[in-house]
């Protein structure tokens, strides 16, 4: 084999070589947005006015620490009794980090701030319960529950329950509750439906 020929396939290889490299380059693939993977907390978020209000309060309260530039202005605002201009750097905010991946710094703010969670999807006329006593009528219904008719965090309270209603389980079902009612929404949960809200007022 002649040397020109020799080096022209040896041409051949490196651009194959390159050429894999480039296509293994373009196959990567995209990280999953937070407003594809919870489509529901997101689903006519900024069309809500009661939550986004319940949120930008929340937003001015000196314990709220947000990550996202946009909604350290939002706070502020709202702090300085500038409801419009709150709004406005609060919603910007927020629609940018719907378009963050699963993984980002701001999945925090996504999941206090700029989504729904469950305690803001409980039904009108309801409210979430907020003292032990609001667990006084469901105790019966709780105990003859089998593992399979609950969720994991009150399974585990059904494991552990006594012969009898008392403070402890109530506690433990206090805690449930206001957990779950901090997570982001992904759907109705009946569990929570059924123990964790109250008639509004009550």
């Amino acid at each position: 084999m002649s040397a020109p020929l020799k080096m022209c396939l040896g041409c051949a290889g490196l651009a194959g070589v390159s050429g894999a490299g480039y296509l293994g380059w373009r196959s990567l693939p995209t990280k999953e947005s937070l407003k594809s993977k919870y489509q529901l907390a997101v689903k006519g978020f900024f069309d809500d006015t009661t939550t986004i209000n319940k949120k930008l309060e929340a937003l001015k309260e000196e314990s709220s620490q947000p990550k996202h530039p946009d909604l350290q202005i939002a706070k502020q605002k709202k702090k300085d009794k500038k409801a419009d201009e709150a709004k406005s750097a609060f919603e910007k905010g927020c629609k940018s980090i719907h378009e963050e991946s699963i993984d980002s710094l701001y999945f925090d703010d996504f999941k206090n701030y700029c989504s729904f969670n469950n305690g803001d999807k409980i039904e009108t006329g309801k409210g979430l319960v907020d003292k032990d006593t609001d667990f006084d009528s469901s105790w019966d219904g709780f105990k003859q529950k089998g593992e399979g008719d609950l969720q994991e965090g009150f399974q585990d309270i059904h494991k552990t329950k006594g012969q009898n209603v008392d403070a402890t389980w109530k506690g433990k079902m206090l805690t449930e509750c206001k957990r779950l009612s901090t997570e982001i929404f992904k759907g109705e949960i009946p569990n929570f439906k059924e123990f964790c809200t109250k008639t509004a007022g009550g």
